[in-house]
C-alpha cells in the first residue's frame, strides 16, 4: 500500500510540475537547435563537433533543464522578472545579483569565447547558451513575478486545464503534424535575408525587451482562448523560435569564428 501511495504522489507531482518545467518545452528547444545548426558557419560547426563533440545543437538543447533539477540555484537563470508595469529590462532593478537569463547569456558568452579556459568549462557554457538564448525569446520568461510568468493563470485547452505559461512554451503548437526537423526547416525557410540581417544586429537586452513587449501586449491580453488569440499566439511562437535559432547561430559564429 505504501508503494502505491508513493507512486501516485510522484505521478501527481509530475503532472503538476510538467507544464512549466522549461521554456518552449523539449520540442521547442530542439527546434531552435535545428534552426541554429542551419545558420552556423561551416568552420564553426566543424569546431563545435571536433572540440566539444557536439554534432547538432539540438542534441544539447535541453541539457540546462536537466542540470537545473540537480542544482536548484540555477532555476532563476532561465527567466528574468521585470518590475510589474515596466516594459523594458533594467539590470540594476531587475537582476542585481546577475542570476537571470539575460545576464547569464552574457556571462556564458564570455566563458565560451575565452580560449584560455578548459574545454569542459567552455562546452558547458555552450550548452547553457543553446538553452538560454531560447529561454529569453519565450515572452512569458519575461513575464510578471506575481503569476510566475503566467504559470498560475489557467485555461481549458483540448480537454485539459493548463497554464498560460505552458501554452506559450509550445502547448499551442501541434508538434505531431510533422517531424521537428521538418518543422524547423519550414520555419527557417520563411525568414528573409533582410530579416536575418536585422535580427543579427540586435543585442541580448533587445531580445529581452521584445519578449517583454509581446508578453504584455499579446500573451497576457487574454480572457479566453479565442481562435483569434490562438492564431496570433502561434504566429508569434513561430517567429520567436526562428529568431532564437538565427540569433543563437550568429552569437556562436561571432564567439567561435576562427579567422
Amino acid at each position: 500500500m505504501r508503494v502505491w501511495i508513493q507512486f501516485w504522489l510522484v505521478l501527481i507531482l509530475m503532472v503538476i510540475s510538467a507544464p512549466d518545467s522549461s521554456a518552449w518545452g523539449p520540442p521547442g528547444h530542439r527546434v531552435i537547435g535545428f534552426i541554429a545548426d542551419s545558420h552556423l558557419n561551416p568552420k564553426v560547426k566543424e569546431l563545435i563537433a571536433k572540440k566539444f563533440n557536439i554534432n547538432s545543437l539540438a542534441d544539447v538543447a535541453t541539457w540546462a533543464d536537466r542540470t537545473r533539477k540537480k542544482r536548484k540555484e540555477e532555476g532563476p537563470w532561465h527567466y528574468t522578472n521585470i518590475a510589474e508595469g515596466e516594459w523594458t529590462y533594467d539590470g540594476e532593478r531587475d537582476c542585481p545579483d546577475k542570476a537571470c537569463v539575460t545576464e547569464k547569456i552574457l556571462e556564458f558568452s564570455n566563458i565560451l569565447s575565452n580560449r584560455l579556459l578548459s574545454s569542459r568549462k567552455r562546452k558547458d557554457a555552450l550548452k547553457y547558451l543553446v538553452h538560454f538564448v531560447g529561454d529569453v525569446h519565450q515572452p512569458l520568461h519575461l513575464g510578471n513575478k506575481k503569476d510566475r510568468g503566467g504559470g498560475t493563470l489557467h485555461f481549458p485547452y483540448k480537454g485539459k486545464t493548463v497554464s498560460l505559461h505552458y501554452l506559450w512554451d509550445g502547448g499551442l503548437i501541434d508538434w505531431n503534424e510533422e517531424s521537428l526537423l521538418k518543422y524547423s526547416i519550414r520555419l527557417s525557410s520563411k525568414a528573409s535575408q533582410e530579416e536575418i540581417s536585422t535580427w543579427n544586429r540586435s543585442m541580448v537586452f533587445d531580445w529581452a525587451n521584445e519578449s517583454r513587449r509581446l508578453a504584455l501586449k499579446v500573451a497576457y491580453n487574454v480572457d479566453s482562448l479565442s481562435k483569434t488569440y490562438i492564431k496570433r499566439s502561434r504566429e508569434i511562437i513561430d517567429l520567436r523560435l526562428t529568431q532564437a535559432g538565427v540569433r543563437l547561430a550568429h552569437r556562436l559564429n561571432t564567439l567561435l569564428m576562427v579567422v
